[in-house]
């Protein structure tokens, strides 16, 4: 391990050390147990951290409720814990994902003319600004939209806290036609792929910070969303297309979920133009989400009406031509 790294992640090299041995001991295991074996063992992990991690569960249940998806208590934590088996199952595909994956097993459905213009497996595809979601398995969405669409694809990652660690979830993620880059500084990288004909892949669910998004509205309520997609949209023409990497049944088995081409005409002023774009993706994605809400992460603090503190609405830019 490099001292750049250790500076990077924060940590000693003991606690790198500490963390990662762990991770690699379960690494190897899931790896070499069948993929039925390694989703019941995993399951029953997160059957018992759904009791014992009360922050997550009392979270995920408040954002449910909130965000109207669960009408009541009770169905806020049945759709919790469905949550909770999803990200188990989430877990073991990552260990094991080279072992599994199929890119042209892996259908496509949602908007026709998406679908027509991005989305043919024989090829000739647009390029496209993919905006997606913690949502199923989007661990998948790289390389098997490049290999399937016949586009190189291009994705963004927030560093790891352990970078050895690190290293590992990123080989999983990689091939010869998908590569990534990390958030910081990424605008630069993103625009030379998209200039080059190449497709893009923006997590664009979480909560941002006021330097890297826009209040918007999700689910009715208001949150942060990160604008960079907006920003490339832009600057660039080339299409937005929200998409969902949606998880069929209880197996390895999986479905792109497309949404309708986002593509806007500036109207020169720049903060609304960014702040209508981000809100497009951002409803584009809730409608999507929506089908088959527990897929979703909902423990995430996405809201700024909730576990916040005091909310006040930021400013909204004004339409000059609507004076």
């Amino acid at each position: 391990m490099s001292e750049s790294s250790k500076k990077q992640s924060g940590k000693s090299k003991f606690r790198i050390w500490s963390e990662f041995i762990p991770f690699w001991c379960l690494y190897k295991a899931m790896r070499g147990i069948n993929l039925k074996v390694a989703y019941y063992l995993s399951r029953q992990l997160f059957k018992v951290l759904y009791l014992i991690d009360k922050r997550h569960r009392t979270r995920s249940i408040q954002h449910l409720l909130h965000s109207g998806v669960a009408h009541n208590q009770a169905e806020a934590k049945d759709m919790a814990r469905k949550a909770y088996m999803n990200f188990s199952m989430l877990l073991v595909e990552i260990f094991k994902i080279d072992q599994l994956v199929e890119p042209d097993k892996i259908n496509v459905l949602g908007n026709p003319e998406t679908i027509a213009l991005a989305c043919k497996k024989e090829g000739n595809n647009t390029n496209a600004i993919i905006v997606t979601a913690h949502y199923g398995n989007w661990e998948l969405a790289g390389s098997c939209w490049a290999q399937n669409f016949k586009i190189p694809m291009v994705s963004v990652f927030r560093r790891f806290g352990n970078p050895l660690i690190g290293k590992y979830i990123l080989g999983s993620r990689e091939s010869e036609s998908h590569y990534s880059l990390p958030k910081d500084g990424s605008i630069k990288g993103l625009l030379k792929a998209l200039r080059e004909g190449k497709t893009i892949a923006i997590l664009a669910d979480q909560h941002a910070n006021s330097k890297e998004g826009v209040e918007t509205t999700f689910f009715g309520q208001p949150c942060r969303t990160h604008c960079s997609p907006a920003l490339l949209h832009l600057k660039t023409g080339v299409p937005i297309i929200p998409e969902l990497t949606r998880r069929c049944g209880n197996g390895f088995d999986f479905e792109f979920v497309v949404g309708e081409m986002i593509r806007y005409t500036p109207t020169g002023n720049k903060d609304l133009d960014i702040l209508t774009v981000t809100q497009m993706y951002t409803s584009a994605l809730e409608k999507l989400i929506s089908e088959e809400p527990t897929q979703w992460m909902w423990a995430h603090r996405r809201w700024l009406n909730l576990n916040r503190g005091t909310y006040t609405p930021a400013p909204q830019p004004v339409d000059s031509l609507a004076k």
